[in-house]
């Protein structure tokens, strides 16, 4: 680990009363790392608390200590982002804290360096496995707890170790995780295998919807609200689905386009293959994230969206795989 990073980390670790803030619709990686480093301060004596924009999924709250909500809880001291690549990505509740972000840890190389001090490791698996190296780096104690958390983010932000982000060094971290004593197969299966009913009947209704071009290579998925609402579904039914879509063979990049409860359109970007940079992409809109697994969000109507996302995918299509 830098030893620039180190001693900025050491900084981070002398302050009390510690908001820690995640990007908006927060998911595994994000969250256990969060809730790892508020368990480093609390064992501290220190007081810290997770705040987000959003709700937390279902399948996640077993990471919040089943907390659906996360809102700031008192007046910070010191302000720090955990896998947050820029100001906008923390959403409309936190747009208050966009300008304060004293602290960032991240893994995304498109993070802007927004923080006074940036804490950025690009080639690191999730921002989970960032905080490992901190923690050892600077000797500060991993307990049971501070365990589960960072193993819940490496597992999520690698598909539970089945992405290339996951390295040699990624292994040798979750190795020395699992000396503790904590339940991974219970994590993994909340994280990954416990569905609701409701969730199985949309994921079959949704296939229908499908708009498949370039011969399989480009693969959208629009969601819109009143879909949603015609087969009683919520959010949260359809909050993975795009991970089920990028399984289709054939594809080179797969999105999901879902209308918000505002009207707008929040999109992720999965590349299906070791070429295509959704990233870009997801730029093009003022959004970001990595090579295969981006996000933006398109302030336009469904149908707007759809084309106007096309367009950005064919764009950066390989000419061989355009139809």
């Amino acid at each position: 680990m830098n030893e620039s990073y180190c001693a900025a980390f050491r900084e981070l670790l002398t302050y009390d009363d510690v908001l820690i803030l995640v990007h908006r619709s927060p998911d595994g990686d994000c969250l256990g790392s969060a809730f790892a480093l508020k368990r480093v301060f609390e064992n501290m004596g220190r007081r810290a608390c997770v705040a987000a924009t959003g709700t937390v999924d279902r399948n996640l709250r077993h990471i919040t200590d089943g907390a659906e909500e996360l809102k700031p809880r008192f007046l910070p001291s010191v302000i720090v982002s955990v896998d947050v690549a820029t100001k906008q990505m923390l959403g409309p509740d936190l747009a208050a804290y966009a300008d304060s972000v004293d602290f960032s840890i991240d893994h995304h190389y498109t993070n802007t360096e927004y923080a006074r001090e940036n804490i950025v490791v690009g080639a690191a698996s999730s921002a989970g496995e960032v905080l490992y190296d901190l923690l050892v780096a600077c000797n500060v104690e991993i307990d049971d707890v501070i365990a589960e958390k960072l193993y819940a983010a490496i597992a999520f932000d690698t598909g539970c170790f089945r992405y290339s982000n996951t390295t040699a060094h990624t292994h040798a971290v979750t190795a020395d995780l699992l000396r503790r004593s904590f339940d991974a197969p219970a994590v993994v299966r909340k994280m990954f295998d416990i569905v609701p009913l409701s969730q199985l009947r949309m994921e079959r209704v949704a296939m229908d919807a499908l708009r498949i071009y370039d011969n399989g290579a480009v693969v959208l998925l629009p969601i819109t609200r009143a879909f949603l609402e015609s087969q009683g579904a919520t959010d949260e039914d359809v909050s993975n689905m795009v991970s089920l879509i990028r399984r289709i063979e054939g594809a080179a990049v797969c999105a999901t386009l879902k209308e918000t409860k505002e009207g707008d359109v929040k999109v992720s970007l999965r590349s299906a293959d070791d070429v295509f940079d959704v990233s870009a992409v997801a730029a093009v809109f003022g959004g970001g994230g990595h090579v295969k697994a981006s996000g933006c969000l398109i302030k336009d109507t469904m149908e707007n969206a759809v084309e106007r996302l096309r367009l950005a995918i064919e764009d950066r299509l390989p000419s061989e795989r355009r139809g």
